[in-house]
């Protein structure tokens, strides 16, 4: 307990000093940086799945508390957009998995899984009933969701304005802070309680941001310290930087030089997404590519977020992404899934 407390001290107070010394989303950067160093040169320590969804509850009541009922306006003209670059991501997706059988010794259900773009946990929990090597799928996913949340916030941040989240002076009276922080640990509260009952991917994200914006609309005057959504994104971070370990490396590199040009691949293909949805709609392309990207809808939030680019659109979008791919996911598995593979090794030799 005292080493995973200890850990989360430094890596959300590296964290800080990334969003002091104006580093793009900081805090998110510092902590994941400082968790794989962690994780492959100090300690691989496990922390908690409740921490994770804990974090999320924050960042969510954070989103919600600065949403303005005016921004849900437009959401509705982005729908034709939106289904259409799903369909894309759902092509692309499936390419990518015939593209990774066809030039590693995975096999097919093994590539398949690895490359399918959304739900990384509902993803991997699958994979293992497909005779696919969860060990491989979970490692693939692991390194696509760190790649994007490490190279993403550089590329929209190094270009957008930065938006500093520090412990900067603040105007606003100490009362206006404690109300603040009362209602959102109200909105965490209510989030943990109904994510528990009512399940779904993205169930904790959904709650807190609608269980947030309610509380703007009874308290309209209340602003959230920036500090708290970079302390919430510092421990998302440093449970995202500690998954990537040696044992993830080692899975990645079995596959081969492959893996790497498929990762690449994936995040080329999630910038054209994103062009085509920039081009396809009024939003600016640093927003199409936040929501777009198949890099998770936690993630993506948290990044927007820090560099206080329409978290909420941002969120939205993203949650629509692995609702639907949720949904997709049974009829892909019956389309593009080898039976003969369930009784087969991961590459390709019987168990």
């Amino acid at each position: 307990m005292i080493k995973k407390l200890v850990y989360l001290m430094i890596a959300v107070s590296v964290g800080g000093l990334f969003s002091w010394l104006q580093i793009p989303a900081g805090w998110l950067l510092g902590s994941i940086l400082t968790g794989i160093i962690s994780a492959f040169f100090v300690v691989k320590i496990h922390l908690p799945n409740n921490l994770f969804k804990l974090s999320l509850a924050m960042i969510g009541g954070t989103i919600g508390l600065m949403l303005r009922p005016e921004q849900f306006l437009d959401y509705h003209s982005l729908l034709a957009p939106f289904l259409f670059t799903l369909f894309l991501t759902l092509v692309g997706g499936v390419g990518l998995g015939l593209f990774l059988k066809r030039y590693s010794n995975l096999n097919s259900n093994t590539a398949f899984f690895c490359c399918l773009p959304g739900g990384a946990s509902e993803v991997i929990g699958l994979s293992l009933q497909y005779g696919a090597n969860q060990q491989i799928v979970a490692a693939f996913h692991t390194t696509r969701i760190t790649l994007f949340v490490l190279v993403i916030p550089l590329v929209v941040g190094l270009q957008a304005p930065t938006f500093s989240q520090g412990l900067q002076k603040s105007g606003l009276a100490l009362n206006h802070y404690a109300l603040a922080l009362f209602l959102l640990f109200v909105v965490m509260v209510l989030t943990i309680i109904l994510s528990k009952k009512i399940t779904f991917p993205g169930s904790s994200l959904f709650f807190a941001i609608g269980l947030g914006f309610i509380a703007h609309l009874l308290f309209p005057a209340v602003e959230m310290p920036g500090f708290i959504a970079g302390f919430a994104q510092g421990i998302m971070g440093a449970i995202i930087g500690m998954r990537f370990d040696k044992d993830t490396f080692k899975q990645i590199r079995a596959i081969g030089l492959i893996s790497g040009i498929t990762l690449l691949i994936y995040f080329l293909m999630s910038l054209a997404l994103a062009t085509v949805f920039y081009l396809l709609t009024p939003i600016g392309w640093f927003t199409s590519l936040l929501s777009i990207v198949p890099a998770g809808a936690a993630e993506m939030a948290s990044t927007a977020t820090a560099l206080n680019i329409e978290p909420a659109m941002v969120a939205t979008l993203q949650m629509a992404r692995v609702l639907a791919l949720f949904i997709a996911l049974p009829f892909l598995i019956k389309l593009f899934a080898d039976k003969t593979d369930e009784k087969v090794g991961a590459y390709g030799k019987e168990q």
